[in-house]
């Protein structure tokens, strides 16, 4: 039996809510499909978090649930670009030998103005951070390795640094940006 906020009315014909479709979904599509579903949702412009986690709330059992949770959880995790920049402040303050960088910089490259998660202007280094979210689509990627070659093309050095380097790597990447720097 559906509730009332797992359906609709569209031209008159009766449609299960994107979040109960995804919750029936589970049920019979494997973990990596289920994540190219919620993708598609959420490019379409009709995935709805809080709609997910209602339906989930009251899935009591229902086949599917427990993989719709982990896809939920994974995609909630890597969403977050914000987390992702203030765990790289928190990495840099790690290591005193790194100079602070101004963040969220419009640098100049060859054609155009870039916007920046990190620069040092002084070492022409740019760091950009790629969360998820708006880094994961084969457009964003494009632009992306514009950015970076238009960057490039006036002198400057890009490292891209991902969730994992700045969560899982962290030692890793800030010899990495020792290095890019030219601190010993």
């Amino acid at each position: 039996m559906l509730a009332p906020q797992d359906f609709t009315v569209v031209d008159g014909i009766p449609v299960t809510s994107v979040a109960r479709t995804l919750l029936d979904l589970a049920g019979v599509l494997r973990p990596g499909d289920l994540e190219v579903a919620v993708d598609r949702a959420e490019r379409a412009g009709l995935f709805d978090l809080t709609g997910v986690v209602d339906v989930l709330a009251r899935a009591k059992g229902r086949k599917g649930a427990r993989v719709l949770k982990g896809v939920l959880a994974a995609y909630e995790t890597s969403m977050q670009h914000e987390g992702l920049e203030r765990h790289f402040k928190t990495l840099l303050a790690q290591d005193p030998g790194i100079p602070t960088p101004c963040f969220n910089a419009l640098v100049e490259g060859e054609s155009r103005t870039n916007e920046v998660d990190a620069f040092w202007e002084c070492e022409r280094l740019a760091a950009q951070l790629d969360g998820f979210e708006f880094h994961r689509t084969r457009r964003d990627r494009e632009k992306d390795a514009a950015s970076d070659a238009d960057l490039e093309l006036a002198g400057y050095r890009v490292v891209r640094l991902t969730w994992d380097d700045v969560h899982a790597n962290g030692a890793r990447t800030l010899r990495r940006l020792r290095l890019a720097i030219g601190v010993p």
